[in-house]
């Protein structure tokens, strides 16, 4: 049973996840460059890569588009449900104590809930309100289900890379005219992040779609790693963000997938990548509840334990991350294959645990434990 196990790009992934996390913790961190939001274009690319070694082979065999969509909706759905009552716990403390950061009412709050249940952008001026990254996740879902349904024109190498070619002419129009590379975060630059998201996953599919036909140097896995921190520290401007974007990334990408890190460090990387969804998917509305709760019943704020807070806090996601996958999210994922009647297969493993059959990968946000495709003929499996 070969496996193809993609530690290096487990690491560079959970590197993205905890720059994320600075980012959007100035209180722990101080202000950090804004370059470090490009983090979310590092995961589409993944996420293409990942998704067509998954499923390419699954679609040649039958496997239909709402079957797909309902697999991704498993494996995304149980620890976006955590995150969304967490952000609801905490949007209502901001009511009832009547925060001076946060504007909202009972109204806003019963507006929104429907929508976020669907994992839909609300129709208030922030769309998803609850837990602002789960924006990402709605346009990857979105490039997720145009991928299932155009699958079969897009076998072609070169309808694919003529969708690279449009979309990342479409992004770099829409970067420079809105001049903001948060693409996608508000509805006024919606479509801006259809091309965002459209570019760097379909840029993941054409990387590995050529994994094997362009030759590369091995780049050692902690100089991939560093990349996308290392670049923030020299404050990229607008220039140096679209290019970063359109070429940078995709090549860490293709450089991680041929390289790989020494047994010593192989789990830790493995780690990395296990927690990255929780850390992504948790960490913005757990660190508005710890600053509300810290400053309510000590008096102190966030910013007085800066910076060593902010590291304690990172690796309490990261661990937390870990255990959370093993305890919560796994047995979700089987809980709701069984609800929803999906047969032939048991639900995906978190990335990094196990050894798969020949056909299987560990899909999923930017889980990178794949699998050789099964050879032609095989039987196809009805679902993850």
């Amino acid at each position: 049973m070969p496996v193809k196990n993609y530690r290096t790009l487990h690491g560079i992934r959970g590197v993205a996840a905890l720059c994320i996390v600075a980012l959007h913790s100035p209180r722990m961190f101080g202000t950090m460059p804004g370059f470090l939001g490009l983090a979310v274009d590092l995961f589409f690319v993944l996420s293409g890569f990942v998704l067509a070694h998954a499923y390419e082979d699954r679609f040649r065999q039958g496997t239909t588009p709402l079957t797909f969509l309902r697999q991704r909706w498993m494996r995304l759905y149980p620890l976006y449900a955590v995150g969304l009552l967490l952000g609801i716990v905490h949007q209502a403390m901001c009511i009832l104590y009547d925060s001076p950061t946060v504007a909202w009412t009972w109204t806003d709050l019963l507006i929104a809930l429907p929508f976020a249940v669907f994992m839909l952008p609300a129709p208030l001026s922030l769309a998803f309100p609850f837990n602002g990254p789960m924006w990402s996740i709605f346009f990857e879902l979105l490039a997720n289900l145009l991928w299932a349904v155009f699958w079969r024109p897009l076998q072609s190498t070169r309808v694919l890379a003529g969708t690279v070619v449009v979309c990342g002419g479409f992004y770099s129009w829409a970067l420079m005219h809105w001049e903001n590379p948060g693409l996608g975060l508000t509805w006024v630059t919606f479509p801006g992040g259809l091309a965002r998201v459209g570019y760097s996953f379909a840029a993941g599919l054409l990387i590995y779609r050529l994994r094997d036909k362009v030759r590369t140097p091995r780049i050692p896995p902690l100089v991939l790693m560093g990349v996308l921190p290392a670049m923030a520290f020299f404050r990229p401007g607008p220039t140096g963000q679209l290019l970063s974007v359109l070429f940078v990334f995709p090549l860490v990408v293709l450089l991680g997938s041929r390289s790989e890190p020494g047994s010593g460090t192989q789990r830790v990387y493995e780690s990395l990548g296990k927690a990255s969804y929780c850390v992504y998917v948790l960490h913005r509305p757990l660190a508005a509840l710890l600053y509300a709760v810290v400053l309510r019943f000590s008096g102190q704020p966030l910013e007085s334990f800066a910076p060593w807070g902010g590291f304690v806090f990172m690796a309490v996601l990261v661990a937390g991350g870990l255990v959370l996958t093993d305890t919560f999210e796994t047995p979700a994922r089987r809980w709701l294959t069984r609800r929803l009647g999906v047969k032939g297969r048991e639900p995906l493993p978190a990335p990094g645990r196990v050894v798969l059959p020949r056909g299987r990968a560990a899909e999923g946000d930017g889980a990178a434990v794949v699998a050789a495709p099964a050879p032609p003929g095989a039987r196809p499996h009805a679902g993850p």
